[in-house]
């Protein structure tokens, strides 16, 4: 329990954990107090927020006993931008924070109090490992444009001139394209999506506009072009029915994983942190695998996206039924079976919901799923649970909504048989969750 200051609102606390979300947990009396950059051991003045129920937040005012695990963070925006959370960290300090916060929240929230939680996987690099990153456009006073992220738990905007996370590619068309920003104006962009292929460099950029011609748009490609080399550009300009899309160049970016080269549009989802996402592939293709030998092994794979987890799973002979509602990225996984030349495999243009209510009981031996950050609905649970595969292999960027999700098939009579986060995006909070349930037969 921290010790307290009785000067108005200013404390002197001792943190005690750092919770999901990255905030140091410390107390002052019974009221719990969460704060940003600090780190468990570490005695800090606080100013304190209005409380609330139970607890209340603070500022950080300075850091009196640092840990050892300390460092200088080495973006100038760290603290206002709200993209990173734990800059402030060793690279070895992150991964066991990581992991400790993993465990307790499957422990509280998923009641696995006696799960072994092995070490995260690292990523190859801890700075420059982005290949995609959004932008708002922010406009001062005087109406000058300049490329932003949010700040930390506001809706207010940071300038970025340049940010660390990102591929050498990527920040050198932040530039440029703040540079550019000027001749925007008549179209008012609201928002810059910029992507690179991690294998050639390439950029893919899309743009969104409150009004456009196509004569604008061609415009502002032309400009951008001269800038730099980019392999494709989208403008897409107004909402609902009045909405329009110019395009010019290629959208698609290719990147080769697990053996397999995969195509990824404009229009579908692809991990920010490929490298790492490589080891994941194989760290699931691996796991689908184990003990499969003469009989074709029945993957169902739900929230395919371009086919990231399942092609790779039927180039080695399985049998692979793709499921995702985004037709775009349907479209991509189709042509990139295509070209890997993998024809075992089923595509099916549905929600999760409509293909686990079609599927008969025992239809599929593993089931393979990277839900989004809400995790699964309750009838993806309820209709996963009635079909009973026997092994399930769940991906999650989310800790709360994963620990509820497997509260949910522990009760219903699978057990997790392991588990193994990755560290897709250092410097920050988020980390990558593959566990493995087993129904249990006995």
């Amino acid at each position: 329990m921290g010790e307290s200051l009785q000067a108005g609102n200013d404390r002197l606390l001792t943190i005690e954990k750092l919770v999901h979300g990255g905030k140091g947990l410390a107390h002052d009396g019974s009221l719990a107090v969460f704060l940003p950059r600090v780190l468990p051991g570490e005695r800090v003045r606080v100013l304190l927020d209005r409380p609330r129920k139970g607890y209340a937040q603070g500022q950080l005012v300075d850091v009196v006993t640092p840990s050892g695990d300390r460092i200088t963070p080495p973006c100038p925006v760290y603290g206002q931008c709200g993209g990173c959370q734990l800059q402030h960290a060793t690279p070895d300090a992150q991964l066991k924070l990581k992991r400790t916060i993993l465990s307790e929240t499957l422990a509280r929230i998923g009641g696995l109090r006696d799960l072994n939680v092995p070490p995260l996987i690292p990523s190859p690099e801890n700075f420059g490992y982005r290949s995609r990153a959004r932008f708002a456009v922010l406009r001062d006073d005087q109406g000058k444009a300049a490329l932003a992220y949010h700040e930390e738990g506001s809706p207010r905007l940071v300038p970025i001139t340049e940010c660390l996370l990102l591929e050498p590619p990527l920040n050198r068309m932040l530039g440029a394209l703040n540079r550019l920003l000027p001749w925007s104006e008549k179209m008012r962009l609201q928002e810059v999506t910029v992507t690179a292929s991690n294998g050639t460099e390439e950029v893919v950029n899309q743009y969104f506009a409150e009004r456009a011609t196509g004569r604008e748009a061609k415009a502002w490609f032309d400009r951008v072009r001269e800038d730099g080399p980019i392999r494709g550009q989208a403008l897409m300009a107004g909402r609902g029915a009045q909405a329009r899309r110019w395009a010019e160049g290629e959208m698609a970016l290719t990147e080769v994983i697990a053996g397999c080269r995969f195509r990824i549009s404009d229009e579908s989802f692809a991990q920010a942190n490929w490298k790492l996402n490589a080891a994941l592939v194989e760290g699931v293709k691996s796991w689908a695998l184990e003990g499969f030998e003469a009989s074709p092994l029945r993957v169902l794979e739900l929230y395919a996206g371009t086919g990231n987890f399942g092609l790779p799973i039927a180039r080695e002979g399985a049998l692979v039924t793709l499921v995702e509602g985004n037709r775009a990225a349907l479209a991509n996984a189709r042509e990139n079976a295509r070209i890997n030349h993998i024809g075992r495999c089923r595509f099916r243009a549905v929600s999760v919901e409509a293909m686990l209510a079609a599927s008969a009981a025992g239809e599929y031996d593993l089931v393979v799923l990277d839900p989004p950050r809400t995790g699964l609905s309750k009838e993806a649970v309820a209709g996963l649970i009635r079909v009973g595969p026997k092994r399930i292999l769940y991906v999650s960027c989310d800790p709360p909504t994963l620990a509820r999700d497997l509260r949910a098939f522990v009760a219903a009579g699978y057990r997790v048989a392991r588990l193994q986060a990755y560290d897709m995006f250092p410097q920050t909070m988020h980390i990558e969750i593959l566990v493995e349930l087993v129904r249990d037969l006995s």
